[in-house]
């Protein structure tokens, strides 16, 4: 069983947990919470950033996500890509700008394989308009949408994919540097959905 911590925050108690990694792992988690009584969902985490000219120093806001994972396919019908909720997004976009956080909306590519981000496949993904890759995106789109949950999802670029020579960045301290803004506006996201 996943650990569940509950927070109050602005009056709300808010319940969160620490997702595993992998369209599989997440999705689990997720069911999981649903069944324990959640009814909506906010997820933040890192990313390899494709774009990294675009990308550099801001949030990223999926617009939709490419399904190169098989957990997606169990819950929603097969298509290439899968589209964010429109509503979530504007969610998201008034809550970042609110609390004065750049950020860019784009395209996201969920990978399962990790270690098969080659270069071809990454020069393919960004001429599909991909500005980062990650690994739950995708099935977190579906799950939620299968189970009608309100979801929202925010990336931060730990890593740089965008040239021939890997940049490791904050990937090497998992993101904590920044763990307790992303931890805020994630509340803020829960307040406002």
């Amino acid at each position: 069983m996943i650990p569940v911590y509950k927070i109050r925050y602005k009056d709300t108690d808010i319940a969160f947990y620490l997702s595993r990694v992998g369209a599989p792992a997440c999705v689990v988690g997720f069911e999981e919470i649903v069944a324990m009584g959640a009814k909506k969902f906010v997820l933040f985490g890192s990313c390899g950033v494709l774009d990294d000219d675009s990308v550099k120093d801001k949030l990223i806001i999926p617009i939709s996500a490419i399904r190169d994972e098989g957990t997606s396919y169990h819950y929603i019908a097969p298509s290439p890509e899968i589209e964010a909720d429109p509503h979530s997004v504007k969610i998201l976009e008034s809550v970042l700008s609110d609390c004065g956080y750049p950020f860019i909306k784009g395209k996201t590519w969920t990978s399962d394989a990790i270690y098969r981000e080659t270069l071809p496949l990454i020069q393919e993904r960004k001429q599909e308009g991909c500005i980062a890759v990650e690994m739950e995106c995708a099935s977190m789109l579906a799950v939620a949408k299968y189970r009608h949950i309100p979801f929202i999802q925010f990336l931060y670029g730990a890593d740089d994919l965008s040239s021939e020579v890997w940049d490791i960045r904050d990937l090497a301290s998992y993101g904590l540097t920044n763990a307790e803004k992303y931890m805020v506006l994630a509340f803020e996201c829960g307040l406002a959905l």
